[in-house]
């Protein structure tokens, strides 16, 4: 398994190492075969001075003659040195240029044995080229310098040793200074251009490393990617040691994309950064830490056979992620999700380990984040379900299976004033799916903004339609998710529908919930007085089950309260209910808006909302959400409900979940 920790990599460093391991391999290797061959040159030279010295034997003497002992003694003595360097100190400076001066006394040596005999230069020549095998020009320098000393002070005392003759000639001791110099020239040539290939081909196998290096290592971090942690995977599942079992963690960071919206993405990344440095001295130097991609994380936890170390080491991420983040001027508040599958639980292959894995990082993410979770198979069959559901919202979508249902708001008096759009499906396989069922589904898929322009879409012509009738002039609600009202587009989308449909502005009522007004501040202001400029309503739905905090309902451009119907429902039973409501409703009336009460479903309801004041009315009492048809029917008779109709209003056996 690779370290955790990423080694510093440096292409140019990384070549020179490179150069330098390769260059002391050769060097090793020059060192073992000169070695050798002086130790195969030691008997020759015993065997040159008995069979080709003129005066290794006088007459029948049986005594040896002083070339053979020569060649035995002062031999060994050369061959010994460059043995025990190759041996002891192979691949040093010291030890090639002993080597290399050892050789050229070797090459003397034979030459002076034999008076001349083997010529000196051919002999030479070969040693020199032998040596060129280090690569090394300043070795070719040594050994010609051993030479040259050798043939002046031989050609100076003893010329018969090296030239065969007793009579000295300067001119063969040129001739022979010449021919080293000659051989040297081709020789330093060509270590230099060794050298110079051997650097090539360093430079080559740096940056086939640089590309390898990028291929699996992470460029803003520095750790391993998706590939690298695909490549242990898999090493681990073809080892023995996976019988052992390993853990899987998939870590998400909460609240990241806050960080990169609020303060940019160098902030991220330096975030990202700093979190994989907190992440790495948790785990074991044996395992694996990677960078998926954005804010994902994963550890593979070798040898972990048991849920308790892989919770230990989740505990310890969770902990330390928790902490605050000091990145220049900010303070950053970020939490982590984890889910943990453990080998073996059953995955065959590293994309079902992945998947594994993600099957509970989603757990934890459904239940609220900041903690971790151990796949099961019963979360298998779970997920999978809301997998499946995910699906048939995305063929509904794209096949247009849903429908917009209107349903009736009435003023305190009973007199229609308004419909809110309501987004209906009846899907082939699951039949009547509630809003509150699929709408969040596709909040989470990003399906809600396309979904939610259809809607306003189908709404706006709609109402269109009724301004121009005999009746007209009714207001459409229209709710909008907190994804479609921060979408830098929205307003633009608004726009542009009112213009294609020919809706007045004033008669387009968007309908936003208490959170997106806090969570997501400034930008949704700003969206919300371009919408107000523009001439188009604006309503705070579901009032009371949020943060109901009175500052935005003071500067903000909203113009009524819609009173959510948990509010309702116990005001005929509940005198502290009915206290709570009456408090809203002057709250409204304090602040100038109109109050819309919902879900009122009962005569008596509707008697004490109008005796505290209560603006408008949406509920069962009026009518269920209905198709465009009926809808269009009840703006042709606008008085909905008389006092006494009021008085018999039946609330349908039938009720259905009314959610924007």
């Amino acid at each position: 398994m690779s370290s955790i920790t990423p080694p510093e990599f440096n292409p140019s460093t990384d070549e020179q190492i490179i150069f330098q391991q390769e260059y002391h391999r050769v060097c090793q290797r020059t060192d073992r075969l000169i070695a050798l061959a002086m130790c195969l040159q030691w008997p020759a030279a015993v065997a040159a001075a008995y069979f080709i010295s003129p005066s290794t034997w006088n007459g029948n003497a049986a005594s040896l003659h002083p070339h053979i002992i020569a060649a035995i003694g002062i031999g060994g003595l050369i061959t010994v040195l460059p043995v025990l360097l190759a041996y002891l100190h192979p691949g040093k400076r010291s030890t090639r240029h002993a080597i290399a001066a050892c050789q050229m006394l070797m090459s003397a040596l034979i030459i002076h044995i034999t008076g001349g005999r083997i010529e000196s230069h051919f002999h030479v020549f070969g040693s020199l080229a032998f040596l060129a095998f280090y690569l090394d020009w300043q070795i070719i320098i040594t050994a010609t310098v051993v030479t040259l000393l050798d043939h002046l002070l031989m050609g100076i005392y003893a010329p018969e040793l090296i030239f065969g003759s007793a009579i000295a000639s300067e001119w063969r001791l040129l001739e022979h200074v010449l021919w080293v110099v000659f051989c040297d020239a081709f020789l330093i040539t060509s270590c230099i251009q060794s050298l110079r290939g051997l650097r090539e081909a360093a430079h080559r196998d740096a940056q086939q490393k640089v590309l390898i290096h990028q291929a699996y290592h992470d460029a803003l971090t520095g750790m391993g990617n998706r590939l690298l942690a695909h490549q242990e995977l898999t090493s681990l599942l073809e080892s023995p040691s996976s019988r052992v079992g390993f853990a899987l963690l998939a870590i998400d960071l909460d609240r990241f994309k806050e960080v990169n919206d609020s303060f940019g993405h160098k902030v991220g990344d330096d975030l990202l950064i700093q979190v994989g440095q907190r992440l790495r001295p948790l785990i074991r130097k044996k395992d694996t830490l990677v960078r998926m991609g954005g804010d994902e994380f994963v550890v593979i936890l070798e040898n972990c056979p048991d849920e308790a170390e892989a919770a230990a080491i989740a505990g310890r991420i969770l902990e330390s992620v928790n902490m605050p983040f000091y990145i220049g001027s900010h303070v950053v508040g970020v939490g982590a999700s984890i889910g943990i599958c453990l080998y073996p639980t059953g995955a065959a292959d590293v994309s079902e380990l992945f998947h594994h894995a993600d099957l509970a990082l989603y757990k934890v993410k459904e239940r609220g984040r900041n903690d971790y979770f151990f796949f099961d198979e019963e979360m298998r069959a779970e997920v999978m379900r809301q997998l499946q559901f995910e699906d048939r919202v995305r063929l509904a979508v794209h096949d247009g299976l849903f429908s917009v249902h209107y349903q009736p708001i009435v003023n305190n008096e009973g007199t229609l004033i308004g419909f809110e759009a309501l987004l209906r499906w009846t899907d082939p396989v699951l039949g009547v799916v509630p809003p509150n069922a699929f709408i969040p589904v596709a909040e989470r898929c990003g399906l809600i903004i396309p979904l939610g322009q259809w809607v306003l879409e189908q709404s706006c012509h709609e109402a269109a339609r009724w301004q121009s009738s005999e009746g007209g002039g009714v207001k459409i609600s229209v709710n909008v998710s907190p994804v479609q009202l921060t979408s830098p587009d929205f307003v633009k989308l608004v726009t542009d529908t009112l213009a294609r449909s020919g809706l007045r502005p004033e008669l387009l009522d968007l309908e936003l919930t208490e959170s997106v007004l806090v969570e997501h501040g400034g930008r949704s202001a700003e969206a919300m007085l371009q919408l107000r400029a523009l001439g188009v309503h604006l309503s705070i739905d579901d009032f009371g089950t949020g943060y109901s905090s009175l500052s935005y309902l003071r500067d903000l451009p909203v113009q009524r309260l819609k009173i959510d119907r948990s509010f309702v429902r116990d005001i005929v039973q509940s005198e502290a209910g009915r206290a709570l409501i009456e408090s809203m409703i002057e709250m409204g009336r304090t602040l100038k808006l109109k109050v819309l009460a919902e879900g009122v479903e009962t005569a008596e309801q509707f008697e004490i909302l109008r005796a505290a004041g209560c603006d408008e009315i949406q509920g069962f009492i009026t009518s269920k959400a209905i198709p465009a048809a009926q809808a269009q029917n009840m703006v042709d008779h606008r008085k909905l409900l008389s006092s006494g109709q009021r008085e018999a209003v039946k609330v349908p056996a039938d009720k259905e979940v009314v959610a924007a």
